[in-house]
């Protein structure tokens, strides 16, 4: 098997330490799968800095990998910023939206 690339989307503040720990999960040496890492900055200040442009290359590289694993980032509300990078994915990679519900366990207090 050869080596897989995962595109990684580094996001803001806990949605980036929650990525950490997914990395951390899936790390090659932890799993004994080997897998590259292709890293992209998509948190608000990148965005901003670059335009989006970030956002389109971090999707071009999803669509050629196949894979993506992305953090939660900060979405502005103002009119004429940067917006949603999720959009931008969709769109880029012609992705949908899939939402299911979320249960409480019994006897787990939120």
């Amino acid at each position: 098997m050869g080596t897989q690339t995962i595109v990684v989307m580094r996001g803001d503040e806990t949605g980036q330490e929650l990525l950490e720990q997914a990395l951390r999960v899936i790390d090659p040496a932890v799993i004994g799968i080997p897998l590259q890492f292709w890293e992209f900055d998509l948190s608000l200040e990148n965005r901003r800095a670059t335009q989006n442009r970030v956002v389109l290359e971090a999707a071009d590289a999803m669509a050629q990998t196949g894979y993506g694993l992305k953090a939660a980032t900060i979405t502005p509300e103002a009119q004429g910023d940067v917006g949603s990078p999720n959009a931008i994915l969709r769109e880029r990679i012609n992705g949908k939206i899939i939402l299911r519900t979320g249960r409480r366990i019994p006897g787990v207090r939120p």
